[in-house]
């Protein structure tokens, strides 16, 4: 017994793959990932060392690191803001490859997949999903693997 998967249903989860995939290459190409690790690792070895001087009520090592939050502040934004040129660059073209998508296909609310499983609020009664939800379940249903293989994951 064969199970027929339409066409469109495809054409969805591989452009949800390959967008995912391009969005990892400008990753790759945008952000300087040692240097966000590194400041990473900076930063959170100075959250640990602030959390423990706390805990253990050693006010003069707390004091001193609190005049270094600052210059750490900076540090986390400035690790999270080559991220934010990624999103600023990709936006624009995964939001038209969308809507290509749903001319493809018919509209928004066509249905596009079904599932065998009732899951509340994505698939209708039926067993149906429309665009949004099906490219939004491919889309993460690889988006792990995708990051590992190209190194670009934020830990």
């Amino acid at each position: 017994m064969s199970i027929a998967i339409p066409e469109s249903t495809l054409i969805i989860t591989f452009t949800a793959v390959g967008l995912g995939f391009m969005s990892n290459v400008a990753t790759r190409l945008l952000v300087d990932l040692r240097k966000e690790r590194r400041i990473k690792a900076e930063v959170a070895a100075f959250d640990k060392e602030l959390k423990q001087a706390v805990a253990d009520k050693d006010k003069e090592k707390e004091e001193k690191l609190k005049k270094k939050k600052t210059q750490m502040d900076q540090m986390r934004l400035k690790a999270s803001t080559g991220r934010f040129k990624v999103v600023l660059v990709t936006w624009l073209p995964f939001i038209a490859v969308y809507y290509l998508m749903a001319n493809f296909v018919g509209g928004f609310a066509i249905p596009v997949a079904f599932s065998p499983i009732p899951i509340p609020y994505i698939v209708a009664a039926n067993g149906s999903m429309v665009l949004i939800w099906w490219y939004f379940l491919s889309s993460l249903s690889f988006a792990t693997l995708m990051t590992k293989l190209l190194g670009t994951s934020q830990t």
